[in-house]
């Protein structure tokens, strides 16, 4: 059946569709014209995966799901998981009762440190830095930081991470640039954030099939950055911008490496990410020139 029908059936849009797809969690058949042709286990399996984003399950949590052969069980230790999260939500609610109701300050702040020790480094770190700082991390580094920090040396690792970001110089968003990061930061949610960061890694993971299904993209592409046009754009500016922040500030002498020693599986992408530059290059020299500054 075809994508609409699909669409019809399980109730998801398209693009979730798509998105599901790219996660690896349905393979429908791809036929000579480029249509997808799913199957009534395709079907099946969609409708399994709406049922649990109705109940709050997040992709991976789902894919764990699907690929496990006892679902019950896999089930079971999610809910406990998200048991735990329950609670510990109910907790600080109640943690601010006990504020309005006359407790110590001290004592509310023991209770939160033994709270934090369970939060993953990508909820420590949103904490830490709400707002784009927040944002940039979900986006970059979400995915390699849901454990929560374990060893001495992680905690080390975490710290001065924390340390440096916060002793960063904060980045001067000209203001007629900081509306449209406005505007695009109400469409970034957690479910956005996630698809986009599996649209990077899929690139990474398998750089040659990606070139071959959007090479004539990639060098149109190309060939538009060297436009005034795009030179003179606000997206121009703003790669610029954050370009030489991160420059000046050590964010890549300093900040990746620790990042890259903190999360193994970051450690991992940032070299798959290297590799699938270096063949980017070798097919498109031109690219090697796109950090230069705008003119």
């Amino acid at each position: 059946m075809q994508l609409n029908e699909i669409c019809k059936q399980t109730g998801l849009t398209k693009k979730a569709v798509e998105y599901y797809q790219l996660k690896g969690l349905v393979s429908p058949k791809v036929n000579e014209n480029g249509y997808r042709e799913f199957s009534d286990s395709d079907l099946s399996r969609l409708k399994e995966i709406a049922l649990f984003r109705k109940l709050e399950l997040c992709t991976d949590e789902i894919k764990q799901v699907l690929d496990s052969n006892d679902k019950k069980h896999t089930l079971a230790l999610i809910k406990q998981a998200k048991e735990i999260q329950a609670k510990a939500k109910l907790y600080r609610l109640d943690l601010i009762g006990q504020l309005i109701n006359g407790v110590d300050v001290a004592e509310i702040q023991d209770s939160l440190n033994l709270l934090e020790q369970q939060s993953t480094i990508k909820e420590k770190l949103l904490m830490a830095f709400p707002g784009y700082y927040g944002r940039y991390f979900s986006f970059h580094f979400g995915q390699f930081l849901n454990e929560p920090v374990k060893t001495n040396e992680q905690k080390v690792l975490y710290d001065n991470i924390v340390n440096f970001l916060d002793d960063m110089e904060p980045i001067e968003i000209p203001e007629e640039f900081q509306s449209i990061l406005d505007e695009a930061d109400k469409y970034m949610d957690n479910e956005k954030i996630e698809e986009m960061s599996a649209n990077i890694q899929s690139t990474y993971d398998d750089f040659d099939t990606y070139w071959e299904n959007n090479k004539d993209n990639i060098i149109q592409y190309t060939e538009f950055k060297k436009t005034d046009k795009y030179q003179n754009s606000v997206m121009a500016q703003l790669m610029d911008l954050f370009r030489k922040f991160g420059e000046t500030n050590g964010y890549y002498d300093v900040f990746i490496p620790m990042m890259r020693t903190l999360s193994p599986a970051y450690d991992f992408y940032y070299k798959k990410m290297l590799e699938a530059n270096e063949k980017l290059i070798q097919k498109i020299p031109d690219v090697e020139n796109w950090y230069e500054p705008t003119k």
